[in-house]
């Protein structure tokens, strides 16, 4: 009996046992279904994460991106990103080009530098177009060395900041700053940022000294059986065979602001440059000139009567624009010893207006030329306050650096000139 009871009373601690083995088991059971489920969850959440990134990278990636905020600068070390500087917002930026876009292009690469962006600071925008007329100009044999930070700007505008020194030629010097070549684009640098300035072989290409300066008036064409009476009427076919020359020979033609700063020593440029001008606006400037200089991308400078033909009709890139006054250009007004032009002796309310006029027509330039190449102290004051810097007259002579910029000298182009003549002058 008291074997029974002894029995019986295993039996029962063992279904305890069993049952509490169950439970645990059960329990156990259900947990690890909990945790992969967890996994599971964790797995998808993490999949559809790289998902999203996987599409922003794609979405953000373009030839040409614009930062959406300020943005962080980082270089690649061993495949760990380093912040060495700051991009400002709203700044287009060219990236090297990616193949196949993946997890791993989280940074992307500016393109022709060593520096990366994150992809979540960036979106794709249209190419900008830079002005690279600097590409033109010779380095000085100078270089800047800034201190362990650098800021550098684009139209008085900070656009990228380097947490390092930089060593670089410089293109251009202005007043208080240099400008250089980074990131394939011209910055400046605030001469108060500047601890050094080293002597350093740039270029052994030497500088010109003096600048030709053409000057066109009339253009024709014989074929067409065009004819111009005048002498400082231009067929043109010389105008093009003139034109092809500077191509074939790699003379750079100069931008107005090219010139301003060659005459203040602010750039150095290649010997074989030159300034092509016209005057006035008349016949075939519009629909010869112009569509010879397209066909050739080379540049000029218009010195428009804004008062007798309008500003629309010559709108090119290839062509400038700037003033030979509103109304003024006309002769026999004034004693002197050659064609007595107004702007000799003209009231000098009257002129002032005169000149306010064309500037304002012409975005506010600040270049001009002379009428029949005539010109007077009275007139220089006058041009000087109406806010000119720089103005041109004959002469028949190169414009050396030294210059006084109120009487920039030019070759006038005739009919009778031939192509040995002008490269005569040019060399």
């Amino acid at each position: 009996m008291a074997r029974k009871r002894k029995l019986k009373k295993g039996f029962k601690k063992f279904l305890v046992l069993v049952l509490l083995l169950a439970v645990i088991g059960g329990g156990y059971y259900i947990y690890q279904l909990y945790i992969g489920n967890l996994d599971m969850q964790h797995k998808e959440k993490k999949q559809e994460e790289e998902r999203i990134m996987l599409e922003q990278i794609n979405n953000n990636y373009a030839t040409y991106v614009k930062t959406t905020t300020s943005t962080k600068l980082y270089e690649n070390n061993e495949g760990v990103f380093n912040e060495v500087g700051n991009v400002q917002e709203s700044v287009v930026l060219n990236l090297s080009e990616i193949d196949n876009l993946t997890l791993d292009n989280k940074y992307f690469q500016i393109k022709d530098t060593t520096y990366y962006v994150s992809y979540d600071s960036v979106g794709p925008t249209e190419a900008k177009k830079y002005d690279d007329t600097y590409k033109n100009y010779l380095p000085f044999n100078e270089n800047i060395v800034t201190g362990d930070k650098t800021n550098m700007y684009q139209d008085d505008k900070l656009i990228l900041t380097i947490n390092k020194s930089i060593d670089e030629p410089i293109i251009i010097k202005n007043d208080d700053t240099y400008s250089i070549e980074y990131m394939n684009q011209l910055f400046s640098i605030k001469k108060e940022d500047v601890k050094e300035i080293r002597e350093n072989t740039n270029t052994d290409e030497e500088s010109a000294q003096s600048i030709a300066v053409l000057n066109y008036h009339f253009f024709y064409s014989a074929d067409l059986g065009e004819v111009c009476n005048e002498a400082i009427c231009l067929e043109t076919k010389k105008f093009e065979e003139q034109l092809k020359y500077f191509v074939d020979n790699d003379i750079y033609t100069l931008k107005m602001k090219d010139m301003e700063m060659f005459l203040d020593e602010n750039i150095r440029l290649p010997k074989k440059s030159v300034l092509l001008t016209i005057d006035d606006g008349a016949m075939g400037v519009a629909n010869k000139a112009i569509p010879l200089l397209e066909k050739y991308d080379l540049q000029a400078t218009l010195f428009l009567i804004t008062g007798w033909w309008e500003l629309n009709n010559f709108i090119s890139d290839n062509l400038e624009v700037h003033s030979h006054t509103n109304d003024m250009h006309h002769n026999n007004k004034c004693s002197s010893n050659g064609q007595g032009s107004m702007v000799l002796c003209v009231d000098k309310e009257k002129g002032l207006a005169d000149l306010k006029k064309s500037r304002e027509i012409l975005n506010n330039t600040t270049y001009f030329c002379f009428p029949f190449y005539e010109y007077n102290d009275y007139s220089i004051s006058l041009i000087k306050e109406a806010g000119f810097t720089m103005a041109f007259i004959g002469g028949q002579r190169k414009a050396s650096i030294g210059v006084d910029k109120y009487k920039v000298p030019r070759f006038t182009v005739y009919d009778s000139t031939s192509l040995q003549q002008i490269i005569k002058w040019i060399s």
